[in-house]
């Protein structure tokens, strides 16, 4: 199930593009359109800065797709590797033996057990504190790098509407600069070139959106998961009297 949790974007974004290229061939068949180079160099700056967000939108999702993941974040046997050493008992060997598990681990959970181990000696409540703070530190770390693209989504939208705006500002300084009238057909071909900036905006941010809350709330599941596994492993820390606390 996790596999095909990982794949689904992909074959959205699949999805997506074979649709347009469907749309865009059924269009072509009917009458001569513009190529996509075309739209590009027609959009002028505009819509290169979203052809460039778009590689980078979709390139930093992608990636995070396949490396911001439960068992990235969560390494598989981490947790019962160090509840195997401890299950007899805390003794300076076992404890050892657990520190060694997370040692040079820089997985979510292996920089939360790691944080909490090097507070031993200060007791329970220092380890417990320590676990915590690193723990909200770590996943605002992924939080806040799989905002970027957010971000981005959000500029897409707003790259969009402001190729939209100037070529239809550009439309209207012909139709000023012409008292004669300016043939309608003209007219009507700049627009649509401007449109295409909003479309490729609005593209750009759903996509990114999507990828955006798909990502954040994997983020936050692995860190609820996390938070525990780490708690029930400092139980063994725990004074003898806090118990049944």
């Amino acid at each position: 199930m996790r596999r095909l949790a990982s794949a689904l974007p992909i074959l959205a974004l699949a999805l997506l593009c074979a649709s347009t290229g469907y749309a865009a061939d059924a269009e072509a068949g009917a009458k001569h359109t513009l190529s996509l180079l075309d739209l590009i160099i027609a959009g002028g700056v505009v819509m290169l800065l979203l052809v460039i967000l778009s590689i980078t939108t979709f390139s930093l999702a992608l990636n995070w797709t396949f490396t911001i993941k439960r068992d990235t974040l969560i390494p598989p046997g981490m947790a019962d590797d160090v509840h195997n050493a401890l299950a007899e008992g805390v003794s300076d060997e076992a404890f050892e033996n657990a520190r060694n598990v997370v040692a040079n681990d820089t997985s979510m959970l292996g920089n939360i057990l790691a944080a909490a181990f090097d507070k031993k000696d200060f007791g329970y409540t220092a380890m417990k504190e320590s676990a915590e703070a690193v723990g909200i530190g770590e996943h605002n770390k992924y939080t806040a790098k799989v905002a970027w693209l957010s971000m981005f989504a959000s500029s897409a939208t707003l790259l969009g509407l402001l190729g939209t705006v100037s070529g239809i500002i550009g439309s209207f300084l012909k139709m000023a600069s012409n008292p004669g009238g300016v043939d309608p057909n003209v007219l009507a071909e700049n627009i649509g070139e401007a449109l295409t900036c909003t479309a490729a905006g609005l593209a750009i941010a759903i996509g990114g959106l999507y990828f955006f809350f798909f990502l954040r709330a994997r983020v936050n599941q692995a860190a609820i998961d996390a938070a525990i596994i780490a708690q029930e492993i400092l139980d063994y820390f725990r004074p003898q009297g806090d118990q049944h606390h």
